[in-house]
Order: C-alpha cells, then structure tokens, then sequence
C-alpha cells in the first residue's frame, strides 16, 4: 500500500509537469512485450503502443514503478494477459486513476478472452502444490493457433476506442490470421515426423506449444510450479528420463541455467534454450521468428 502511494504521488507531480502532449494515434499499452507486438500488428499506423514487461524477464513478477504508472495515465487501452499470470496489472491500472482503462471501459482488454484453457486446476488449492493459477495454465502465446484469438479480442478493442479504425484493423487483422495459417502449416510440418515424443521442459509454460504440435510432457525441471529445483528431484527425474528414453529439456533463456544444465548432464538429454518471448533474442523482433527460433531448436534437438 505505501509503494502505490508513492507512485501515485510521483505521477501526479510528473502529470502537472507536463506529460506528453495527447497524439492522434490511439495510445496503447500492453501487459508484455509479446502483446505490444500482436497491437501494433494490428493496429498498424494508428496507434502507438508501449508494454511493462520486457519478454526476457518472468511475466509472473513485476515490480511497479512510477514511470509504468505514467504510461498507463496516459493511455486510451490497455491489454493485459489475464488469466492471473499479470496481477500485478492491477495495483498499476488502480494507481493511474484512468477511467479509460479499468475493467469494463471500452479501453480495457483481456487478452485471454476466448482462449481454452489447459491445466485447470482441480481439488483444493494451497502453496504447497506450487504455483498454480485458478483460471488455467496462462502461457498461451506458445501456441499460434491462440495467437489468432488474442489478435481479434485487441482489434476489437481499438474498434470500440476508435471507430474510425475499424476498416484499418480489420484488414491488418485478416492480414495477420493469414500470414499465422500459413506459417503453422509449416511449423506443423517440420515437426510432424516428432509427434508423440516426450520432452522435459523448466516451467509448465510450453503445454500450449506441445499441445498445439503433437509433444509431450514428461515433466518439469522445478518439482512443482515457480518451486526451485533441488538435487533430488533433479536426480530423480534423470533417472525416469534414462529409462523413458527422454532426449530433450527445454526452457526459456531467463530461466536459470544450473538446474537444467545438471538435468542434461545426468540424464545424457540436450538442453535447448529458447527465447522466453518476442524480442527476447537478436533476431526474434515479431511472431514468425520468434516461432521460427524455437520450432527449428526443438525440431534439431528431438
């Protein structure tokens, strides 16, 4: 409470200052790096678009600051992931006292409207089963098929802020859908010899991707979800990995390496290295390459 009340005082003082003066463009802000990409795909030209979340760092943790507050002050929608994995969303959006962009305002987008989720989580919930989301597993960028659906709920979303719009984000959308059917198909093919095979991942944040391309999990470099891994699990699950005939770990580049290093070295599996998000990685600067880089890694790897 003390650290909202202090980023709320610092955007007032930074507010009658003078922010940036309000542009023509629709001004948009995004949970994440990933969803920042998908708006300007599909807003194109009209709008102008900023996001909180860097893609090289965990979407589960982010720390509030002034400067995030301002931008959300100022912005006519916002789009957030949803399905709990960007709470902290929240205390940001309540800070910036924007009536543009509070839930159920026309600027207010749930990224994951529409989406089917996997890994709802039954029975009763407590910390000891990890970090578990009570809406389903929220990772669902890693699937291109889901990329079509959060593409339509953002272009739905300029539409109601700017009418004006709809022609533009309607093309760029259909655009956008065409370019993801073509690709998965290719995706699909470079991967259709691998399907069924099993694969050890850090985080229980690819079930979206194995689900979408025929793998599957085997398990998880952290025992439980968002627990560190220790030397047990680590050997335990070596162990299941040499007797299934496991060949691949995969994480994402900000997770922490020596665990999964460890997984590799006493299990004999590669462990392939993916960029966690758009623009994780040189060369990853949209969807396609960013799926392309991680399709063509786990496709070497298996």
């Amino acid at each position: 409470m003390k650290t909202l009340k202090i980023i709320a005082c610092a955007v007032l003082a930074l507010l009658a200052a003078g922010a940036a003066p309000a542009s023509a463009k629709v001004n948009v802000v995004a949970a994440n790096q990933d969803l920042a990409w998908v708006a300007t795909a599909v807003g194109g030209d009209r709008v102008s678009v900023d996001y909180i979340a860097k893609s090289g760092q965990d979407p589960h943790h982010v720390d509030p600051r002034p400067s995030q507050v301002v931008r959300l002050a100022n912005a006519d929608m916002v789009i957030r992931i949803g399905m709990d994995l960007d709470i902290w969303f929240d205390s940001l959006i309540r800070a910036a006292a924007n009536g543009k962009i509070v839930a159920g305002s026309r600027g207010y987008v749930d990224a994951s409207q529409g989406i089917s989720p996997l890994e709802l989580p039954t029975g009763k919930l407590d910390p000891s089963k990890g970090d578990i989301h009570i809406y389903g597993n929220p990772h669902y960028l890693f699937a291109p098929s889901n990329v079509r659906i959060v593409a339509k709920n953002i272009a739905e979303g300029l539409k109601r802020v700017d009418r004006g719009g709809a022609a533009t984000y309607d093309a760029n959308l259909n655009a956008l859908v065409a370019r993801l059917t073509q690709s998965t198909q290719g995706w699909k093919a470079k991967l259709a010899s691998d399907r069924g095979k099993n694969v050890v991942t850090y985080h229980k944040s690819l079930v979206y991707f194995l689900n979408e391309f025929g793998l599957k999990e085997f398990g998880n470099v952290e025992p439980k979800p968002g627990l560190e891994p220790s030397p047990g699990h680590v050997a335990s699950l070596a162990n299941d990995m040499k007797q299934a005939g496991v060949k691949v770990i995969i994480a994402e580049d900000f997770r922490q390496r020596r665990f999964s290093d460890l997984l590799a070295r006493s299990s004999g599996a590669q462990l392939v290295i993916i960029p966690g998000g758009i623009g994780a990685e040189k060369g990853t600067d949209d969807y396609f390459s960013f799926m392309n880089a991680i399709v063509d890694r786990v496709a070497a790897a298996l």
